[in-house]
């Protein structure tokens, strides 16, 4: 049986930057980081915390999601530095890198620093030895996209054929969310279950309190979402 359009479009939302995905969970070695790259469009489930990397090679991962207060484990392996304060630093925009948390080598090089996510966006993270200034600046950097707590519900069935508030014709294949006050066509990154997708705002809504997102079907299918709860959300710059 042929796929209909409302078929394909969860399917494509999470099969469209697996590539991306796929670095996203590997562990970064010694080698030029990027920095403060823009958030990925769209990806499918991740598979949890990365490992330490390879023995005798300097490392640092870090799961590819988190929200905003949770706790972040970074983890990764230091070569000749057993013993030593390793420092984890976040990279500031408008001040550069910035201390975050600490802790100390294992006697094995391998390192597991905890931070607890404060801002939400692409957040670069790299891991130094306190006193190797000269070795900062080949620290390999790891990303994580954080995000804000929040929660939704989703709409569409028995208002198909409507027109939103964006002047969209409300589908079953209609990618969007609503808001009561973002302008119309702003680019929101929404996670759930691990699941990522960038969607824009093509609505008013939710109003019913104490719900703050209000996902059109095609998204919330999408994510695998299917009754109202818990999301992370980041709001996107322009390019």
């Amino acid at each position: 049986m042929p796929r209909t359009p409302r078929d394909r479009a969860p399917l494509a939302a999470l099969l469209c930057t697996g590539l991306w995905w796929s670095c996203a969970c590997a562990v970064a070695y010694a080698v030029p980081g990027t920095g403060g790259a823009e958030m990925p469009q769209q990806i499918p489930q991740s598979t949890g915390d990365a490992g330490y990397g390879e023995p005798g090679r300097r490392s640092v991962g870090v799961a590819p999601t988190a929200l905003v207060g949770e706790a972040v484990s970074v983890r990764g392996t230091l070569p000749g530095a057993a013993r030593r304060r390793a420092i984890l630093q976040r990279l500031d925009p408008q001040r550069g890198w910035r201390n975050v948390a600490r802790t100390r080598v294992h006697s094995t090089d391998r390192f597991d620093i905890r931070w607890r996510a404060d801002r939400s966006g692409r957040v670069s993270l790299r891991v130094v030895v306190a006193r190797r200034v000269s070795a900062a600046a080949a620290a390999p950097v790891a990303n994580v996209n954080v995000y804000r707590p929040a929660l939704a519900t989703y709409f569409g069935p028995g208002i198909y054929g409507n027109k939103t508030f964006c002047g969209q014709v409300l589908t079953p294949e209609l990618l969007g969310v609503a808001h009561r006050k973002l302008p119309c066509g702003t680019q929101v990154a929404i996670l759930y279950d691990r699941r990522e997708i960038i969607v824009p705002v093509v609505d008013r809504g939710p109003f019913n309190e104490p719900y703050d997102w209000d996902l059109t079907q095609a998204t919330a299918d999408a994510l695998g979402f299917t009754a109202s709860g818990a999301i992370g959300y980041v709001r996107l710059k322009p390019a």
